[in-house]
């Protein structure tokens, strides 16, 4: 019996110990289970605050740029124009490009009403050459030619400083020459209505008995008999203003010719939100005559068979308009004549293999063995201040046994851009060619200068092109290894 009892205690005890430990195990579950439910509610909350966060910056971000953008200056409109001088001294401006919120824009169409905005009179285009200043070009009458405009205006050449002090000092008036007796020219006082003699006389008077006489006889000193002697009044009422009186003091001006063909010019001058160029007034002393400093060049045949313009452009200039301040500086690669001279040599060479690859691949009229480049222009610029020189070279070849469609002599035409290694050697970042027959597919360049067509300091190669349908213009921006077209358009005459 005892054993029997002791079995079945044995049991009971067991039995109570595995409850124990199912509640043990049981209570450990449920915390674990809670602790797991508070970490999904604390990555949720968090998740939820992460997402949160860039939403919130993305605002902060947008408003701070926002808030920079307003407080950026916004910059004028900057016109782009060439001013061509004729046969005679004769000069004309042609407009090509408008940079307006950092894009370009046809100045040959762009506010047309029915001019352009770019040829408005009293405009005025500061012309230049390799980015020095040559003169400034006042518009006086937009003319249209031949469907396309072209501004006539007032030439003023550019004054060096030297000049300028001369001219200034030559419009002062001339000093008067000094007397011999220094005391004639000294101030005297004198009473009114007396003469000089006698108040000569009466300062010649040492013993001072006139003024005791007067004194004692006690009548009025002639100062108080003047009429326009001083005296103390009270102030007096002002004067009510009438209708008439208020009508003839505000009543305008009358207008001026000048200003009545300006408004008749431009009938949208009081719109707020249209752009205004370098505006001001031609200058009578203004002439148009050529910068005697640059050499005039005639053109080619082909120059003028290709325009077919009326008259013959001699010389052309880039020429800036802005409404804002600009600096301008020197755009000139100086090079002393032997640098030329192998610069010269070296582009050529380049420019002659770039006319074979074109020949190779056209199957144009093959070249003579003596052939040549003639008629070459180098130019030599420094674009943003590297002084590391842009080497622009143009030239055209001619071929004797070639033919050009519709009759006339052939030629090819090269346009070849290069900048140098540390070595010095020229390395081709660009190339243009074309023949007498396929100027309708590839337009013959023609360098005109470098301008600073956006205002950011660097310079950019402006190009006449010329093809069988007629003329227009391209801005490219030159890098270290290549260079880029940023704009094309406008229509030269």
């Amino acid at each position: 019996m005892s054993g029997m009892h002791y079995s079945y205690t044995s049991s009971r005890s067991i039995e109570t110990s595995g409850s124990e430990r199912g509640g043990r195990v049981g209570a450990l579950l449920s915390r674990v289970i809670v602790l797991l439910l508070v970490a999904v509610l604390l990555t949720a909350a968090a998740s939820s605050q992460v997402l949160k966060r860039p939403h919130e910056d993305a605002s902060s971000n947008s408003d701070n740029q926002s808030k920079v953008a307003a407080k950026k200056s916004k910059h004028g409109p900057r016109a782009i124009a060439v001013v061509e001088f004729l046969p005679g001294g004769a000069a004309r401006l042609v407009p090509i490009a408008l940079w307006i919120d950092d894009r370009f824009y046809d100045a040959s169409l762009y506010g047309a009403n029915p001019a352009p905005m770019a040829v408005e009179p009293d405009t005025v285009y500061e012309a230049t050459n390799y980015g020095e200043p040559l003169g400034l070009f006042t518009i006086t009458t937009p003319e249209e030619m031949k469907g396309n405009w072209i501004a006539a205006g007032k030439w003023k050449p550019h004054q060096a400083l030297d000049e300028k002090l001369a001219a200034q000092a030559a419009k002062q008036p001339k000093a008067k020459p000094k007397t011999a007796n220094p005391d004639d020219e000294r101030p005297t006082l004198r009473r009114p209505g007396s003469s000089p003699s006698s108040a000569g006389a009466g300062s010649g008077n040492s013993n001072g008995s006139g003024s005791a006489s007067t004194a004692s006889s006690g009548a009025p000193s002639p100062a108080e008999e003047d009429p326009n002697r001083p005296t103390l009044k009270k102030p007096s009422e002002p004067a009510p203003v009438t209708s008439s009186s208020s009508s003839s003091t505000s009543s305008p001006a009358p207008a001026t010719a000048d200003s009545v063909s300006t408004r008749a010019a431009s009938p949208d001058e009081n719109d707020p939100n249209r752009p205004v160029l370098r505006r001001g007034k031609p200058e009578p002393g203004a002439s148009a005559s050529i910068p005697a400093s640059v050499p005039e060049s005639a053109p080619t045949p082909a120059q003028s068979k290709a325009a077919g313009s009326l008259m013959t452009v001699t010389k052309s200039f880039p020429a800036v308009s802005d409404a804002s301040h600009f600096e301008t500086r020197s755009l000139l690669y100086a090079m002393n004549p032997e640098e030329r001279t192998a610069k010269t040599e070296q582009m050529s060479a380049l420019a002659l293999e770039e006319i074979q690859k074109f020949i190779a691949t056209r199957h144009t009229a093959a070249l003579p063995k003596a052939a040549a480049i003639s008629d070459f222009d180098l130019r030599a610029y420094d674009l943003e201040f590297s002084n590391s020189p842009t080497l622009v070279f143009t030239g055209k070849l001619p071929v004797a046994n070639g033919k050009a469609f519709g009759g006339g002599a052939f030629d090819y035409f090269i346009t070849f851009v290069a900048r140098e290694d540390i070595n010095g050697t020229p390395i081709k970042i660009f190339s243009s060619v074309t023949d007498s027959n396929h100027l309708d597919a590839f337009p013959r360049m023609e360098i005109i200068d470098a301008v600073d067509a956006d205002a950011n300091g660097r310079g950019d190669l402006l190009f006449r092109q010329y093809s069988d349908t007629g003329i227009s213009y391209s801005l490219f921006r030159v890098y270290p290894y290549d260079m880029q077209k940023v704009f094309e358009g406008g229509s030269g005459a």
